[in-house]
């Protein structure tokens, strides 16, 4: 019996399965951990952004009376629980959902009558007017209840790796199978454009498949890695400069009101400024096609209607389309074609097609269609189009035809159609019409 024990004991599985259980349990402990702690910090930066968009948006009010205005409409349509929106004037009237109190910089909110305050704190900014206080105040609860998730993640997990380990001692013999399509998976994420795909190997010192794996982990880092930092140049260049050209535009502007409507220092003015606004455009496109490349946009969660969306942007640019001479017009199936998206970047992508079909389109109609069997849309024009070897490059970003540099245009409009088209799952397709382009976004069946 002892014999039988001590042999148990020395057993490569046992062992094994007990390493298992110890490795996982203190991985899944220090992931978890680790992951709350970031997405919490990530979290309340949210919230404190979120606070700062929204006292920027009501600061712009001219007026206390215009301000009070725009806080009560805006506090009608919120609740509370989730925002309190609340202007204090000087003169001690309130207007918002809430009452607030300011004390040396710190507020305290009350509830209005059938208006409950959430219960799990605000995180709160109260910014001072000329007129009075201005205060936003974020709910917390995203914060909470992301606590209780991994507090009950990280209570039910350790059974199911114990579970697991255990198991894996009785499936050892298999286990090399199934490092191999680890790594098949990887590779196969990593051809599809997914550079976050890992094996998850963190040694390589071991066997064959190991060493590979970890090369395989290293290579795919540093491509990750400069792929991420080639779109954060671009990101951060176009976020340090756009203030700074703001307020060149808001000087120019003032420079151009200043100066005799005959003097030619006037034109150059003018002409400085619209310049000025062009390069603003160009980092205002730019920061969104990295916010929606970098998942901060919108998800596309929503079930919406594609052929009623393309009619409602038809609609808004035919008075355009008539006032250049040009026509405009819509093949849209009757009955509702479905799709999964984010309904304001989706209809952002077919406003750029259409604008990029009107500018560059040349005289010949512009038309909006749909396939409701394809669940695609499609924007087709009559100008010259795009030669087969130009139309991937169009796509990129700030890239523009030769025949094009003279005509108004930064060259990000279609890069944005591509990045809205991939946060979608959506294939996006640039053909010949003959003459002219086509340019097609085919979606995935609705969730």
């Amino acid at each position: 019996m002892q014999r039988a024990l001590s042999r148990l004991l020395r057993s490569a599985p046992l062992r094994l399965t007990l390493l298992l259980v110890t490795l996982f349990t203190t991985v899944n402990a220090f992931t978890l951990g680790t992951a709350y702690l970031a997405l919490k910090s990530r979290e309340e930066a949210a919230l404190q952004a979120d606070l700062e968009a929204e006292l920027g948006g009501l600061d712009l009010a001219a007026t206390p009376a215009a301000l009070r205005t725009l806080v009560s409409v805006r506090a009608r349509a919120t609740d509370p629980a989730d925002r309190v929106l609340v202007f204090l004037g000087d003169d001690g009237r309130q207007a918002g959902n809430a009452r607030a109190r300011v004390s040396q910089g710190q507020v305290a909110l009350d509830p209005l009558p059938d208006r409950p305050l959430g219960q799990a704190g605000y995180l709160t900014e109260a910014r001072r007017l000329s007129s009075g206080w201005l205060v936003v105040a974020e709910s917390r609860a995203p914060v909470r209840a992301l606590g209780r998730t991994f507090a009950a993640l990280l209570l039910l997990s350790f059974a199911p790796t114990l579970v697991l380990s255990l198991a894996l001692g009785t499936l050892i013999a298999r286990r090399t199978a199934r490092r191999v399509a680890r790594i098949e998976r990887t590779l196969d994420a990593l051809a599809q454009g997914d550079l976050s795909a890992r094996t998850g190997t963190t040694d390589g010192r071991g066997d064959d498949l190991a060493r590979i794996s970890a090369e395989l982990d290293r290579m795919a880092a540093r491509q990750e890695a400069a792929t991420d930092a080639l779109r954060q140049v671009s990101t951060d260049i176009a976020h340090d400069l756009r203030t700074p050209l703001q307020r060149i535009t808001v000087l120019l502007r003032a420079l151009e009101e200043e100066t005799p409507p005959d003097s030619p220092a006037r034109a150059t003015a003018e002409r400085a400024a619209d310049e000025a606004d062009r390069a603003i455009e160009i980092f205002r496109a730019l920061l969104q096609i990295a916010r929606i490349e970098g998942g901060q946009e919108g998800a596309p969660s929503d079930t919406l209607d594609l052929a009623a969306l393309a009619a409602d942007m038809v609609e808004l640019y035919e008075p355009a389309a008539e006032s250049a001479g040009l026509r405009l017009g819509a093949a849209l199936p009757e009955t509702p074609v479905l799709v999964t998206g984010e309904k304001r970047l989706i209809g952002q992508a077919i406003a750029n097609l259409i604008e990029n079909a009107l500018r560059h389109g040349g005289a010949g109609p512009v038309t909006v269609s749909v396939d409701a069997e394809a669940r695609a849309l499609s924007v087709a024009d009559h100008g010259p189009g795009i030669p087969e070897d130009e139309r991937e490059k169009v796509l990129q970003r700030l890239y523009r035809l030769e025949r094009s540099r003279t005509s108004p245009g930064h060259g990000l409009g279609l890069a944005l159609v591509a990045a809205i088209a991939q946060r979608h799952g959506a294939r996006l397709v640039l053909e010949d019409n003959a003459p002219g382009l086509r340019v097609t976004m085919g979606f995935p069946p609705p969730n």
